[in-house]
C-alpha cells in the first residue's frame, strides 16, 4: 500500500503550477473586466481543476504502461518516478486512485454548480472528458491531437469556466485572455514531445511531432512560445487588456534563449524548462492584470 508521499509523488505536484496559472489567471482578468471575485469560489475552482489536472497525469502514466508506451527505460522514467516502473504501485491501484481523483474534482464542480447552476458542472465534465480521452480509450495523444487537447483545456475552459463561476456570465473575453497561456501550456506538451520523438516513433505512440518531424516541431514550438507575446499585444491594442500587461515581455529574453537552446539541440530538460517560462509569464500576466485594476479600467 502507498504512502501519502508516494501518492503525492504520483500526480507530479510541479505540474500544479500550470493549472494555478490557468485559474489565478482566469479570476484576475475577471476582477479587471468586472471587479468580480469571491475568495471562496476562487479556492474551490483552483482545488476542483487542481484534482482533475492530478487525475490526468496519474491516469496518463497508468495508460501509457498499458499501451506499452511507458517501459522500462523509458525517457520520463529517467527524470521522475514512475508510479507503475518505479514499483510504487500496482497499475490497478494506479487507475482506480486516478478515477478517485476525478470524481473528488467533479465533486467540487457539483458544489459550484448549486451556485452557478449546470455550466460549471458540463464544464468540468468536458475536462474529465478531455483528460480520459487524452491517453484513455480514445487516446487523442497518440493521434498528434495532444496539444490541441492542453491548449483546450488550459487556454479555454479552465478560463471560461473560472470567469463564469466568479461572474454567472459566459463570454469569449476569459478565452482571448487565456489563449497566451494555453499556447505556452501546450509548448510544454511539444518540448517533451520533441526530447522524446525517436522513442516515441519506436513505440508507435503518433504524437504531433512525430507526424510532423523535428524541424517543423521546432518551428511550431516557436510559434507556442511566441505567438503569445503577440495576442497579448494586440489584446491590449483593443482595449481587453491593460497596459500594465506590457510586463510580460520581461520573459521574451528568457524565451528566445530558450529557443536558441532548442535550435542547437532538444535539452534534456526541455519540458521543466519550458514550463519555467510558463510559470514566469504567468506571474507578470496576472500582476498586469491587477495592475491594471489599480491604474483604471
Amino acid at each position: 500500500m502507498p504512502g501519502l508521499r508516494e501518492l503525492m509523488i504520483a500526480t507530479r505536484p510541479w505540474s500544479f503550477t500550470m493549472t494555478a496559472v490557468s485559474v489565478t489567471g482566469a479570476a484576475s482578468y475577471s476582477y479587471y473586466s468586472t471587479g468580480a471575485f469571491d475568495p471562496l469560489l476562487y479556492l474551490l475552482t483552483l482545488a476542483g481543476v487542481t484534482l482533475l489536472h492530478a487525475a490526468a497525469n496519474v491516469l496518463n502514466d497508468y495508460y501509457d504502461t498499458i499501451r506499452g508506451v511507458d517501459v522500462e527505460g523509458a525517457p520520463t522514467t529517467r527524470y521522475r518516478p514512475h508510479p507503475i516502473i518505479s514499483g510504487m504501485m500496482i497499475p490497478k491501484y494506479l487507475r482506480n486512485y486516478g478515477f478517485s481523483l476525478m470524481f473528488a474534482g467533479l465533486c467540487f464542480a457539483v458544489a459550484l454548480s448549486l451556485i452557478r447552476p449546470l455550466v460549471p458542472m458540463l464544464l468540468a465534465l468536458v475536462g474529465a472528458l478531455l483528460l480520459l480521452t487524452y491517453s484513455g480509450p480514445l487516446g487523442y495523444k497518440y493521434r498528434a491531437m495532444g496539444e490541441l487537447g492542453v491548449f483546450l483545456a488550459w487556454g479555454v475552459f479552465i478560463w471560461v469556466g473560472t470567469h463564469y463561476v466568479l461572474t454567472g456570465s459566459l463570454s469569449l473575453g476569459p478565452a482571448i485572455a487565456g489563449a497566451p497561456v494555453g499556447l505556452l501550456v501546450a509548448a510544454v506538451l511539444t518540448a517533451n514531445n520533441l526530447r522524446d520523438v525517436e522513442y516515441d516513433g519506436e513505440r508507435g505512440a503518433k504524437t504531433m511531432i512525430v507526424m510532423m518531424g523535428v524541424r517543423r516541431g521546432i518551428m511550431l514550438y516557436a510559434a507556442e512560445v511566441l505567438i503569445p507575446y503577440a495576442l497579448v499585444l494586440t489584446a491590449i491594442l483593443a482595449g481587453s487588456l491593460p497596459l500594465t500587461s506590457l510586463l510580460t515581455l520581461l520573459t521574451l529574453p528568457m524565451a528566445l534563449r530558450i529557443l536558441r537552446r532548442f535550435s542547437k539541440a532538444i535539452p534534456e530538460n526541455s519540458d521543466p524548462m519550458t514550463a519555467s517560462l510558463v510559470q514566469n509569464f504567468g506571474i507578470l500576466y496576472i500582476v498586469g492584470m491587477l495592475l491594471g485594476v489599480l491604474v483604471g479600467r
